[in-house]
């Protein structure tokens, strides 16, 4: 990969480590565009590009939440109970993502991802009530909202936390317990739908510098920056007032 190359995706990395530091994101609304900019510019076959930009950022996803996924524990902002209820459906909806991403034509996925990042925009700059976080869930209703969720998220490349954060905050849930379950949840998406696309991506021809669908000198570039900057963000997580917290999610999603 040209110098440009990697510092394009060094960049992106610092952001999105940030970023998933302070909002429980992976950063994938951030990486899959650069990305579908960057691998044809690598060589990468345009059939394949959205398909690469997607898996990539999934793999990216897994250093990066992982980074901050230790530090909101060390912070003891990671709520169990709703990462029970949440991390099964999310990790096999993220799979059935995967799988349904290399069957769609590239054109659909990009749709898919502008109309995803539009709703999330729009949905976040609607008021949330407040309250004492709601524990009556049905185990059944939040598997099956967060398998569509975990599909959702592996199909347009993304951690989820766009999607969990306004979930968990609806049921009453802190603005920061919601973020930091987020960042483990964004990790079990990550994690399962790159597994799924390596192994949907082995029969690929010239595949050199790949694993699967994943370009691994793209990967690398990201992980390494966004792994330093994602305990960065989470800190500033914890200082940040929650009302800005909040404001500054929406306004994340609407730029």
């Amino acid at each position: 990969m040209l110098l440009t190359g990697w510092l394009w995706c060094l960049a992106g990395g610092v952001l999105a480590g940030t970023l998933a530091g302070i909002l429980g994101i992976g950063g994938g609304l951030i990486i899959v565009p650069l990305l579908i900019y960057l691998l044809p510019i690598l060589g990468v076959d345009p059939q394949l590009v959205v398909q690469m930009a997607v898996a990539t950022s999934l793999a990216t996803i897994v250093m990066t939440t992982l980074s901050s996924a230790r530090s909101h524990l060390r912070h003891g902002q990671v709520s169990f109970f709703w990462v029970r209820r949440l991390i099964p459906g999310l990790m096999v909806g993220a799979v059935c993502g995967a799988w349904l991403a290399t069957q769609l034509k590239p054109e659909w996925l990009q749709r898919i991802f502008a109309i995803v990042l539009m709703a999330l925009s729009i949905r976040m700059l609607i008021p949330q009530r407040s309250g004492e976080p709601l524990t009556d869930v049905s185990k059944r209703l939040m598997g099956i909202i967060s398998a569509g969720m975990g599909t959702l998220s592996a199909l347009v490349g993304i951690g989820g936390g766009s999607l969990t954060v306004p979930l968990l905050q609806r049921l009453h849930v802190p603005i920061r317990q919601a973020i930091a379950v987020s960042s483990v949840g964004s990790l079990s998406i990550g994690l399962s739908a790159a597994i799924a696309f390596i192994v949907l991506g082995q029969q690929l021809e010239n595949n050199s510098g790949l694993f699967g669908y994943v370009h691994f000198e793209a990967w690398l570039a990201i992980s390494i920056s966004s792994v330093l900057f994602a305990p960065i963000g989470a800190s500033l997580a914890q200082k940040i007032p929650v009302k800005h917290l909040q404001r500054f999610f929406a306004a994340f999603l609407v730029i």
